[in-house]
Order: structure tokens, then sequence, then C-alpha cells
């Protein structure tokens, strides 16, 4: 089983948003998959208990206490939901069971100066000062029409971070959200261009899709 975990200290990055995309991403390329939301707002698990009998079921888990609910059998990838305002000692345990650690991160100066603090305080973790997980930055809800994009991978590669995609804000995510849904349930046309800025990471991931 690999480990997905996506983290930020700062609130409103897309956190969220990020986990159930690309939960939903790894179920329609083949994989068993669990969602663990670990923030106490539970809004990953409640997307999860929206979604339709039609869609492919993704099984969550509340994981803000301890014991944790176990993981199902044979679960291909485990996506844990982090809750918001996380320091380096509250992610560590999550980190110690992670392969790939997703930030995202929205292109604003008080974002940047936030994850720049995060990315420091994830230095104190032994994992990943011994480069044992995987770090992936991914620009949030970003208007690829302003310079903002820019600065933004500028800033990331300034502090050692590699940007890996940028995805754009669409209200078809929140929507699609009302309904338990991501775009990566949908087949229509007018999701290709939003699924493209998903497949950066899916590739560092080591997913075809």
């Amino acid at each position: 089983m690999k480990t997905l975990l996506v983290a930020n200290s700062k609130g409103g990055s897309g956190k969220t948003m990020t986990a159930i995309t690309l939960a939903a991403a790894l179920k329609a390329a083949g994989y068993k998959v669990m969602l663990a939301d670990a923030d106490p707002q539970q809004s990953a698990r409640r997307w999860g208990k929206r979604r339709s009998a039609y869609a492919p079921h993704i099984p969550t888990a509340n994981w803000t206490k301890t014991p944790r609910p176990s993981v199902p059998r044979k679960t291909d990838w485990l996506v844990i939901d982090s809750g918001a305002g996380i320091e380096a000692e509250e992610v560590k345990p999550f980190v110690k069971e992670a392969d790939f650690l997703i930030t995202p991160v929205m292109a604003s100066m008080f974002d940047e100066l936030a994850v720049k603090g995060f990315f420091k305080s994830l230095q104190e973790l032994k994992r990943i000062r011994k480069d044992k997980i995987e770090i992936m930055t991914i620009g949030s809800r970003v208007d690829l029409r302003r310079k903002d994009a820019k600065l933004l991978g500028e800033f990331l590669e300034a502090n050692g971070q590699e940007l890996v995609t940028l995805i754009s804000e669409r209200a078809a995510y929140i929507d699609l959200a009302r309904e338990g849904l991501s775009i990566f349930d949908q087949k229509q046309a007018k999701y290709k261009a939003m699924k493209e800025q998903w497949q950066p990471v899916l590739k560092r991931l080591g997913v075809k899709l």
C-alpha cells in the first residue's frame, strides 16, 4: 500500500479539494482507495457520504482520534487529508506512514510565507531530511491569466521547492463536490482540460489515467 498525505499549515489552501480529487483519480485508474480524514472539520468524509450509489465507492474514515479506524485489506492507496493549521509535530505521525506529501498553495504573499514556514518546520522531521518521502507542491486556485502563477513558481524555486503543476480555480470542483463527485468521475469533454492539469502529479505518483 502507498500513502499520499495532503498537508499545509495554512487553512483555505485547497487541501481537501486536492485530497478528494486525487482519491477519485486513483479510483478512476482502477486502484482500491481509502480516504482518511484527519481534519476536525471532516469535509472529506462528508464528501464521501454524499457520493452517489452510481459513483465508484471510496471508503472514508475519521482519523482525528486514536485509535484510528483500520485500513481495509488490499487497499492500494491511502489518501490522508490532514487538518488545517497543522505543524511539523502534529503532522509527524502521518509523515511516518507517507510515501508522498502533496502541499497545495495559493498564489498570494500570505500563502507563500505560510508555506515557507511549513516546509522549514518539516525539516525537523528525520524522514523528510533523509528524503524518504517525495514532496510535491501544487498551485491551488490559480488564475492562469495573472502573473501570480509565475511569481509563485519563482518563490518556491527560491525556497528549494518545485512547483509541479497549477490548478486553476473552477466552479466545477465546488459544484461536483456538493454531490460527492470529482472531475475524475466525469466523462464529458469539458472536464478534459481540468484533468490534464493533474497529470504531472499523477505521473509522479506512477499512475496512468
